[in-house]
């Protein structure tokens, strides 16, 4: 689980680099094409410093007996809203480069269409991470609620 949500919180923190790429021309597809380029700049730096720092936790943890954490469901829909948005964003970078002249301020077209598959596939793993996340975040309300409480504790 550690896995998941230190994937989970890479992706998400490649959002910080979205305005680094200022766009080449006018326009909100330009825009669009910016902001998907510096999210990608920004994933590619986060996400593997974010896995080495999930790996140094959960080794550091192994053994020790932590409190249970609750926060499966909100980061699982934090991160379903962000892929399903990123998914939509990439989806209109494509439909807006798919003509036969490349628009203005598009200097490589190949170059693009592949930024804007690699936020379409970043945008899905995104999406079914989420709900994985409030699958868990979940079952493990549902399994606790179902637990009888401990004689002498108050109701909830």
């Amino acid at each position: 689980m550690i896995l998941l949500r230190t994937v989970a919180t890479g992706l998400l923190a490649g959002g910080a680099c979205v305005l680094i790429v200022e766009p080449r021309g006018e326009g909100v597809d330009h825009l669009r094409l910016a902001l998907l380029t510096g999210l990608m700049i920004g994933q590619f730096l986060a996400l593997p410093v974010a896995l080495v720092a999930g790996g140094v936790v959960g080794w550091l943890a192994k053994g020790r007996a932590r409190p249970r954490q609750r926060l499966d469901s909100p980061l699982g829909g934090l991160l379903l809203a962000c892929g399903v948005l990123l998914f939509t964003q990439a989806w209109m970078v494509l439909e807006w480069l798919d003509v036969d002249l490349p628009p203005d301020g598009i200097g490589d077209p190949d170059g693009e269409v592949g930024i804007g598959l690699m936020s379409g596939a970043s945008g899905t793993l995104m999406a079914l991470l989420g709900l994985a996340l409030l699958r868990k975040g979940l079952t493990a309300s549902r399994s606790a609620a179902a637990r009888p409480a401990p004689a002498g504790s108050p109701p909830r």
